[in-house]
């Protein structure tokens, strides 16, 4: 194939057409740089979280005054590929051509054929674990950015594109390699082909634990990581906990693209006052009962707890004396729901739901027995108050487990694991140290199943053990 005849193509939208709408739109020539193009919104819609998430694109970014109008991007691109009436006619190359040409027919109009590299790649490479352009274009040797962005992706195509052409095999981890490992505690590693990071993980079996994400079926991101990885390396630890406190460090430190959990973030722990009426990011005399990694449901825990100590809506949502409760209390105290937890609140929108499905024609509302679900109503308060009370034991476990030491089997022998787990658990609180309790009361809870004698010894002079331990770890 003449290369110099190519154009390389990648979208990004929010959907199908059809159901969404064009976000961005690259494209670029052999040895030229890449050409990317913002499209603006003009269907109003908002872009879904998760896309926003994956491509880092926001609403701001797709209303910006630098943002082309479809039809100037429309323009642009049979320009670039020779379709204006102006050089010869490209051939378009895109990896899972499938959607750019469903994009791109949309677009221009016309019905346009593309090479995909995707197909390709499942040709030449019959074992490859994964078709992803993150993977093959991994095991190419290119890495891409943790966002999906058009002009990044166009790149990673002509990697792709060219390395198929050269007739390149993936470099992978033999058995005999694999096998090598020890049969102890540790940490492993999972790199690159550019010699970049991509997974940490630990185990109280190196050889065993690795050789399993080799064998058997993989897929999705587990795929795409084993398509991906060149070299494995590992350290060995003296006990699985020492494994987990170092896995939990190093993930924070380096925060590999495949780790999910304890990976560095600068989103906000929450802390509850113990009246429970108020929350904050930062702990204080009167809120420091926590930390919740997340906002929810303890928000709406706290405006339940609120709303039901007033006077006019507790006979309401208390006592359940629905049949009784007249139209004008019970349109009350849906408004007043909406103004303390918010119109986007959950519950809400379910109660509301439930309130109002018996609305008659002319907006007049139907009789009261048509408009409640009272079941419905009580299984979603008791969904929220359990999840909230869940939550506020793993907040006690976490303040109880300051300054603690562990044991099991009666010795403390390993001091510098209960040094660092000392050091991590203070009235400091990070996403980091957060992890590590985490990893430490998963440690514990092993520990506990396996009948070896855990207990914790708190900064209280108390002693946690047997039935009572088992009923703390119960809620972490």
């Amino acid at each position: 194939m003449i290369t110099e005849k190519i154009l390389y193509v990648d979208v990004q939208a929010s959907g199908s057409p059809g159901n969404g709408f064009l976000l961005e739109v690259a494209w670029k020539r052999p040895g030229s740089s890449a050409h990317c193009f913002l499209v603006r919104n003009t269907c109003g819609k908002m872009i879904p979280d998760r896309v926003r998430q994956i491509t880092g694109i926001t609403d701001e970014d797709v209303n910006r005054a630098d943002a082309l109008h479809p039809d100037e991007v429309k323009k642009l691109f049979l320009a670039a590929a020779g379709m204006g009436g102006e050089g010869p006619q490209l051939a378009l190359v895109a990896h899972f051509a499938v959607y750019e040409k469903r994009w791109l027919d949309w677009l221009t109009g016309l019905d346009l054929s593309f090479i995909c590299t995707r197909e390709l790649a499942r040709k030449k490479i019959p074992g490859l674990p994964s078709g992803t352009l993150r993977s093959v274009a991994g095991a190419a040797g290119f890495s891409l950015g943790e966002k999906r962005r058009a002009s990044d992706h166009v790149y990673a195509t002509e990697a792709v594109f060219l390395a198929l052409q050269s007739g390149f095999e993936p470099v992978s981890i033999s058995r005999k390699r694999r096998l090598s490992f020890p049969e102890c505690p540790g940490v492993y590693r999972f790199w690159g082909s550019s010699d970049d990071l991509l997974y940490i993980g630990k185990a109280k079996n190196l050889r065993k634990r690795v050789n399993t994400h080799f064998t058997g079926r993989q897929k999705g991101r587990h795929s795409e990581l084993i398509a991906r990885t060149c070299r494995v390396t590992y350290e060995e630890t003296a006990t699985a906990l020492d494994a987990a406190l170092m896995e939990s460090h190093l993930i924070f430190e380096f925060s590999p693209q495949y780790n999910l959990a304890g990976r560095s973030s600068s989103e906000a722990l929450w802390y509850i006052s113990c009246a429970m009426d108020k929350m904050s990011t930062e702990p204080d005399d009167t809120c420091f009962y926590g930390p919740f990694s997340t906002r929810h449901p303890m928000a709406e825990f706290l405006e339940l707890s609120l709303f039901i100590r007033e006077e006019h809506t507790k006979m309401t949502f208390v006592e359940n004396q629905w049949p009784e409760v007249p139209e004008t209390l019970l349109n009350q105290a849906l408004s007043e729901w909406g103004d303390l937890v918010g119109k986007d609140s959950v519950l809400y929108s379910g109660l509301r739901l439930h309130f109002l499905h018996g609305k008659a024609e002319g907006n007049e509302l139907g009789r009261l027995d048509q408009l409640v679900d009272v079941e419905y109503v009580k299984r979603k308060l008791d969904d929220l108050i359990a999840s909230g009370c869940l939550q506020c034991r793993k907040a006690a476990v976490y303040r109880l487990l300051q300054g603690c030491e562990i044991r099991w089997n009666g010795t403390t022998s390993r001091g510098h694991v209960y040094k660092s787990v000392e050091n991590a658990v203070t009235n400091l609180w990070n996403r980091r140290k957060l992890q590590i309790t985490r990893v430490l009361l998963a440690e514990i809870r092993r520990i506990y199943r396996e009948g070896k004698e855990p207990e914790i010894r708190t900064r209280f002079d108390t002693v946690i053990k047997g039935d009572s331990l088992g009923y703390l770890l119960s809620a972490v």
